[in-house]
């Protein structure tokens, strides 16, 4: 698809094509994506020794020209550029993107369908014949983790926190499993050990932190809210949930069997999905708990279109809503925010 049809079909719709930073805090990055993603910035300091990245996606430059700005009102911007990652392949680590956003509405259920009815238009103008949009929704998954009360809260918390880190992610699945990680003697010495030390000046810090806070952590996590049974139940409601995957029209149904199940009181309405039809002409549409999650700063609807390139399936263009971002990166307030960005290294 040739950029000036793009950005036609953008304007058509009301985005507002503006310019972005090319060079970025690396701060504001690893707050966006956590620190597991610095190993894939390309970063550097200036003379003050503050550390910069290349930009190493569009969506956060947009948010921090945003902040700038001051804009409150309901805003559409779309932007085009190049980002920069190191790829743990042969890939080049220079990525074309062209995104479109919507800022600051009220009617978040019209604009999620506003961000996806346009990305599939922009599929249906693009050389590929068919493909696969899957869909999900983040508070699905934290509701879920929430409703499994067997587990202790700060490992709840973990969870969702983790859920982008996958690797990371299983391993604590497999910790609270087994609880293999679990001395039961080195406890008991831990707790000797701790009634010992509540003797001793409080005020004092260790790596930064005072003997009274780590104290509390202690009891958090041995008194207040232990792990001392096995969680095998409820991880495995949680691997299950992510297995799902099944025709957009029929996930409500799925769902909430699902849900009634496992004893957890969830329930997902016929019209909670922005699209609600398995197949528009040469596009599948599924639900996917599973897609989008490498990155971590999403709040609510999530989505991806898939298609085949080179013999392999392949995302075309993903988004989704991220109503937390804008604040976390320094507005005094939260935003409504929901948007998408096309892989312009397939089109």
């Amino acid at each position: 698809m040739k950029s000036e049809n793009l950005s036609k079909i953008l304007k058509s719709r009301g985005f507002k094509n503006i310019e972005l930073d090319s060079i970025i805090e690396t701060k504001h990055i690893l707050k966006r994506s956590g620190g597991n993603f610095r190993q894939y910035l390309f970063s550097f300091y200036d003379q003050n020794n503050t550390e910069y990245s290349l930009r190493s996606d569009l969506s956060i430059a947009s948010v921090l020209k945003l902040i700038k700005d001051k804009t409150q009102n309901k805003i559409k911007w779309s932007y085009s550029g190049e980002v920069y990652r190191k790829q743990n392949n042969n890939k080049s680590p220079i990525i074309k993107q062209t995104g479109y956003e919507i800022f600051n509405s009220k009617n978040k259920e019209k604009d999620d369908y506003e961000i996806i009815k346009t990305s599939l238009d922009i599929f249906k103008k693009s050389k590929f014949k068919r493909c696969e949009l899957s869909i999900s929704n983040i508070e699905i998954f934290n509701l879920l983790v929430n409703k499994l009360t067997s587990l202790p809260l700060r490992w709840r918390e973990k969870i969702q926190r983790h859920f982008s880190r996958e690797i990371y992610f299983e391993q604590l699945l497999r910790k609270l499993s087994d609880n293999k990680d679990i001395n039961p003697k080195a406890v008991e010495q831990d707790k000797a050990l701790a009634e010992k030390l509540r003797k001793k000046d409080l005020t004092k810090n260790y790596s930064g932190r005072s003997l009274k806070e780590i104290l509390e952590r202690f009891d958090l996590k041995n008194y207040q809210d232990p792990r001392n049974i096995s969680n095998k139940e409820s991880v495995k409601i949680i691997r299950d949930y992510l297995k799902i995957s099944c025709p957009i029209e029929k996930a409500p149904k799925i769902l909430n069997n699902f849900f009634k199940k496992n004893n957890l009181n969830i329930f997902i309405s016929d019209d909670y999905f922005p699209i609600k039809k398995n197949n528009i002409k040469n596009i599948r549409v599924i639900f996917n708990p599973n897609i989008n999650r490498e990155l971590s700063y999403y709040t609510g609807m999530t989505f991806n279109i898939k298609v085949n390139f080179n013999n392999k399936k392949e995302v075309f263009l993903s988004g989704g809503r991220f109503d937390n971002l804008i604040k976390d990166l320094g507005n005094k307030k939260n935003l409504n925010a929901v948007g998408a960005a096309i892989n312009r290294n397939i089109i």
